[in-house]
């Protein structure tokens, strides 16, 4: 069959489908140019970017709800320029690393310039994560690879296995280690969700392998290849730079895993499938995540904020991702709610209307435990009441 050639307009097409993922490469590359503009305060340039300058900025400009044409699709999809521009994140991502821990390492630096060019160092090569996940969703074995290879800096190899084969098949559901609870904190999620999230990566193998009558332990489990990167990492920092190497490296673990886990706190919470008369949960709807469409949110991470749409139609990749009208929706970006998350206080304050309201109209059962949802909802709650302590 003939590829479809669309015609259309630049203007017909979301900021992001138009630029690919240059913001992200531009971000990541903040860590140097903050060495390269003299050092001092400018190494905390990248922290201040995401912390502060980025969320007001996605605050003052809004949304970029415009999805491409229906017809431009296939041309968009096919289109080599997105997927290069992720490969390049890669040479980015190491060269970066290995420039900053020389430069953490030389001796140079005062304290607050080494804890600056760290955090810079961390989020500007966590970025990696965004473009990581994309590729890791295509179904080429060159952009599997450089998926697993941008998360071996963090630790977080194990993403790949749960991601694809746990996250999207129990989104959703009491069996989701990344499907926050209505009520729940974020740092209550958080490390069972990391911790969770890895065991169950190895156990997805496990079956895999078992399918094949093979044992876990076989040379072709991938658990046991990607658990083994990241030290290889470690190991060729600390013969390059020294024991040194090690705190820095954990915290740069310690922060990517956290981020991401954030992320999946804010794409799911309270958000629940129905389980069928025959055990099985119904199919994934645009209602079981909850849709974004900042511009700035979406310029960093990929469109992945146009979650409902990726959930379900999991293959789209991120130039095309729609928005949904109807989904459940956060009242702001990524960039901000991150912050929001951190705060269990202000993220019920805000959220927990918005859930409720969705919980109103029907379309989704609600995540949680009887006693930490409101009365009306208690009853068609997906968790048992918690166990009563003896």
């Amino acid at each position: 069959m003939e590829a479809t050639v669309a015609n259309y307009k630049w203007s017909d097409l979301s900021v992001v489908a138009r630029v690919g993922n240059v913001p992200v490469l531009a971000f990541g590359l903040t860590p140097l140019i903050g060495h390269w503009m003299g050092g001092g305060l400018w190494y905390w340039l990248t922290p201040a970017l995401f912390f502060l300058v980025i969320p007001i900025i996605d605050l003052l400009v809004g949304e970029d709800r415009i999805n491409a044409p229906a017809e431009a699709e296939p041309e968009l999809e096919s289109k080599l320029i997105y997927r290069v521009l992720c490969w390049a994140f890669l040479p980015l991502q190491y060269i970066t690393m290995f420039y900053l821990f020389a430069v953490m390492t030389s001796g140079e630096l005062s304290f607050y310039e080494i804890v600056g060019v760290t955090l810079s160092m961390i989020f500007g090569v966590g970025m990696g994560a965004t473009v990581s996940h994309e590729l890791g969703h295509r179904p080429a074995r060159i952009d599997r690879l450089i998926s697993v290879l941008m998360m071996v800096p963090f630790n977080m190899t194990d993403f790949y296995i749960y991601h694809n084969f746990g996250h999207h098949k129990s989104v959703a559901t009491p069996e989701d280690h990344a499907a926050a609870r209505y009520g729940q904190s974020l740092w209550s999620f958080v490390f069972k969700s990391i911790y969770n999230k890895s065991k169950s990566a190895w156990a997805i193998e496990a079956s895999r392998l078992e399918r094949h009558g093979l044992s876990a332990l076989h040379w072709r489990n991938q658990m046991i290849w990607l658990a083994m990167m990241p030290p290889v990492l470690l190991a060729v920092l600390i013969w390059q730079f020294g024991w040194v190497a090690v705190p820095i490296f954990l915290a740069q673990c310690f922060i990517g895993r956290m981020i991401l886990a954030i992320a999946d706190y804010m794409e799911h919470y309270g958000l629940a499938r129905r389980k069928l008369a025959n055990g099985e949960y119904e199919p994934v709807r645009t209602d079981h995540s909850w849709d974004d469409a900042y511009l700035i949110s979406s310029l960093m991470f990929c469109q992945i904020d146009r979650h409902s749409d990726h959930h379900a139609n999991e293959g789209r990749p991120y130039q095309i991702l729609r928005v949904i009208e109807g989904a459940p929706r956060l009242p702001y970006g990524y960039m901000v709610m991150i912050f929001v998350a951190m705060i269990p206080v202000l993220w019920r304050k805000m959220m927990h209307p918005i859930v409720d309201a969705v919980y109103d109209a029907g379309k989704v059962l609600p995540h949680g435990y009887p006693e930490d949802l409101p009365e009306r909802f208690a009853a068609s709650a997906v968790y048992r009441p918690k166990p009563v302590a003896s």
